[in-house]
């Protein structure tokens, strides 16, 4: 199957296998790190990743503790912060690898 290119008369073959990878790219979860944030805002502040995570296209996720024992299904990726930084100076948030337009981006959400 050739298509015809708006910009050129000359026909290009067509690369099935870019058009899998397309759909692959553009159907893929996105992936996300639960983070743990130890006194916040001081000089003493530190982190630990506690949990990673695929948030789906209908707008559910799954994730799983880095110890591997614990697993949730949730409706929204950010639940996620609701079972985590649950003490006091101890704060949970969500950590994006990807997003839909490729920026790796951080989006805060309080526990």
């Amino acid at each position: 199957m050739t298509t015809v290119s708006p910009q050129s008369a000359a026909p290009e073959p067509f690369d099935f296998a870019r058009e899998v990878y397309e759909l692959v790219r553009d159907t893929a979860p996105r992936l996300f790190a639960v983070v743990e944030e130890y006194r916040p805002g001081t000089e003493d502040a530190d982190a630990v990743v506690v949990a990673w995570g695929l948030a789906y296209a209908d707008g559910t996720a799954e994730v799983v503790g880095v110890e591997g024992h614990r697993r949730w299904q949730l409706a929204a990726a950010e639940h996620i912060v609701r079972y985590f930084g649950r003490a006091e100076d101890l704060s949970a948030r969500l950590v994006w690898l990807t997003t839909p337009d490729a920026d790796a981006r951080t989006e805060a959400c309080a526990a």
